[in-house]
């Protein structure tokens, strides 16, 4: 059933666009490929927040630079994301300890019960790794339609300076927000809705709810997920602009 969807998945992107949707899903296939070598890094003891530090550059890198070329866009981009990984890695390591998430809350324990304890993994960096991971598809996601909109703004007028690319990147920005915040809560409510009817039928009260270690760490990889989107906006708006006064002075 798997492999059929792949294939409609496929045959509709080279429907569209033949050259770009081959692109889009080898681009697909090797950041699973990526996740996979991922996962499998971690489950042998390498250090998982490295490892997925490097998984996140590597697929931010596939998406940027395989599908859409080496060019200002791209590059910026991917500046931007960099700096922003670097920012959100500590800001999630400081908070991950801080909220105590690591490890399996209850609900998980009738279905882990078989399984031995003993995997010699440090479960605060499992924790991080899993919201690094769900956070990077966005934030590139926002960086590269930034980066893309300033690029079409400075073609069409040259004479803008640094301060008006700047604040043209930020109303762009603006209106991205407002889509990518939703789409990520949409998505958060997908992936929760059946621990959701589990609260409900558990009977839990709000407290509880609140205080769950499964809940706490499903919102926080939303809400990390929703800072580096921000995050990304001045920080694409700024380097995408000076990037292309650079290229115009040249």
């Amino acid at each position: 059933m798997n492999l059929i969807l792949g294939i409609i998945l496929f045959l509709l992107m080279i429907s569209i666009d033949k050259k770009r949707g081959l692109k889009l899903f080898m681009s697909l296939v090797l950041n699973f490929l990526i996740l996979i070598i991922l996962f499998s890094l971690i489950a042998v003891g390498i250090n998982p927040i490295i490892c997925s530090i490097l998984a996140c550059l590597a697929v931010s890198y596939i998406i940027l630079f395989m599908v859409n070329g080496d060019n200002v866009k791209t590059r910026t981009s991917f500046v931007s994301v960099i700096v922003v990984l670097m920012i959100l890695t500590i800001l999630i390591f400081m908070m991950t300890n801080l909220s105590r998430i690591a490890g399996f809350g209850y609900e998980s324990l009738e279905e882990i019960n078989m399984f031995s304890y003993d995997v010699r993994i440090d479960f605060t960096e499992i924790a991080i790794s899993l919201i690094l991971i769900s956070l990077i598809g966005a934030t590139v996601d926002a960086s590269i339609a930034i980066s893309s909109a300033l690029f079409e703004v400075h073609k069409n007028n040259k004479h803008l300076s640094k301060k008006e690319l700047f604040q043209s990147g930020m109303n762009i920005g603006k209106d991205i927000l407002c889509t990518t915040s939703n789409t990520l809560l949409f998505a958060f409510l997908g992936d929760f809705m059946t621990l959701v009817i589990w609260y409900y039928m558990s009977k839990y009260s709000f407290l509880d709810i609140i205080n769950s270690k499964t809940f706490v760490e499903e919102l926080m990889k939303i809400l990390f997920s929703a800072i580096g989107c921000v995050l990304i906006i001045p920080i694409t708006s700024y380097v995408t602009s000076t990037s292309l006064l650079k290229e115009n002075s040249k």
